[in-house]
């Protein structure tokens, strides 16, 4: 989904969702104008101001929503990266760069015992550390596990 499409989707969903929340605004207004003279002109100052900051409510609502769904799609798209690396290998090509700064450590590339790697021909490891201590640019072997 780009931004476009997120913006549409935001968009319709708002506008569908809006009479819900602008009568849910008004219903509460309107039970808190009981209170007596005060509470009636704060309601009503509620019922045509506060549409704007209900809206404005709903959609932060619905873009939390939207990125716990982009974050969660993410999540499953590496899932399914690793997976397929596990059953098939990694083939690994061309420039893999690894910058740190004011870390404990760095490893640019881990290759643990049980995974299939091919390394093409050519392909570089480049691992850069400020203020790290311990780099490493490529490890090969560990066990997987809990360290």
């Amino acid at each position: 989904m780009d931004q476009q499409q997120l913006e549409t989707r935001i968009k319709e969903e708002l506008q569908s969702n809006a009479p819900r929340v602008l009568n849910k605004n008004a219903l509460a207004a309107l039970f808190g104008a009981f209170g007596g003279p005060a509470a009636a002109i704060s309601s009503l100052g509620k019922i045509f101001l506060g549409r704007e900051d209900a809206l404005d409510a709903e959609r932060q609502r619905i873009e939390r929503k939207c990125v716990i769904e982009l974050l969660c799609s993410i999540d499953e798209a590496l899932n399914q990266s690793l997976a397929r690396a596990q059953e098939t290998g990694v083939f690994l090509d061309g420039l893999i760069e690894t910058s740190v700064t004011d870390a404990g450590s760095v490893v640019g590339v881990d290759v643990f015992a049980n995974q299939r790697v091919t390394f093409a021909a050519g392909t570089r490891i480049r691992t850069e550390a400020q203020n790290v201590g311990e780099v490493v640019g490529l490890r090969i072997g560990r066990q997987v596990g809990p360290e």
